[in-house]
């Protein structure tokens, strides 16, 4: 698949605490990606996430509060596979140090220019190409991980921040019946989530998948019941 295409599939969160520059970068990354979300900072950054789909982080390191790197910590104790590109004036080996050992997919110095981006993008985009694959819950049901799409019917039905989470968590445990407390940690992280919130997002992706493949295991938990389970 053209690299191109898989890019414009995709939401990136980009985090920088320089306003300034925002324009030129939102100017650069819209011809790139699907959609734009922009943080000042990574407390900001962290709340985008734990509530809406990203599928690319980029961040500058030197910000107020928690710094990029620990901001990429936190996120990738969420996430293990999500692209993070550091984007930074620092060169010191120190950050240099800390940024690899995050598994980082690239680390661009500033000024930004296509230059510096375009081979970096393009092993983002390869390695994502890797992860694609359309995942059969049932004849009836689809699910394409990387692109955050559900298919019911052949027809495609859009997904919530939450529900994606939800989804994708039943769909990596599907052995396995999934209680509340390991639903409220992926999915409300620093939350007391009420016992109310969670039936709410369970009605609402049941209502979205249309069949009955999510079974309750009263006083336990939840489990997806796909083709391969």
């Amino acid at each position: 698949m053209n690299e191109n295409i898989i890019l414009k599939h995709l939401n990136l969160l980009l985090v920088d605490d320089n306003r300034h520059i925002h324009a030129e970068l939102n100017a650069l990354f819209s011809t790139i990606f699907k959609s734009i979300s922009l943080a000042y900072d990574a407390e900001s950054a962290l709340e985008m996430f734990a509530t809406d789909s990203f599928d690319v982080v980029i961040t500058d390191i030197e910000m107020p509060g928690i710094d990029g790197l620990s901001l990429i910590e936190k996120i990738r104790a969420r996430n293990c596979e999500i692209p993070v590109i550091v984007l930074s004036a620092y060169t010191d080996k120190e950050y240099l140090f800390r940024a690899a050992n995050l598994q980082i997919d690239g680390y661009i110095t500033k000024p930004l220019s296509f230059k510096k981006l375009e081979p970096v993008l393009k092993r983002v985009a390869a390695r994502l190409e890797r992860l694609i694959k359309e995942i059969a819950i049932s004849d009836e049901i689809t699910y394409q991980p990387l692109f955050k799409l559900l298919f019911v019917d052949g027809e495609e039905v859009s997904l919530g921040g939450k529900e994606c989470q939800l989804l994708e968590l039943l769909l990596s445990n599907t052995h396995r019946v999934i209680g509340k407390p390991e639903i409220s940690k992926t999915i409300w992280p620093n939350e007391l989530v009420t016992e109310s919130a969670l039936k709410n997002l369970l009605g609402e992706l049941r209502k979205k998948l249309k069949y009955s493949v999510i079974c309750n295991h009263p006083g336990r938990g939840w489990v997806l019941m796909t083709k391969s389970a």
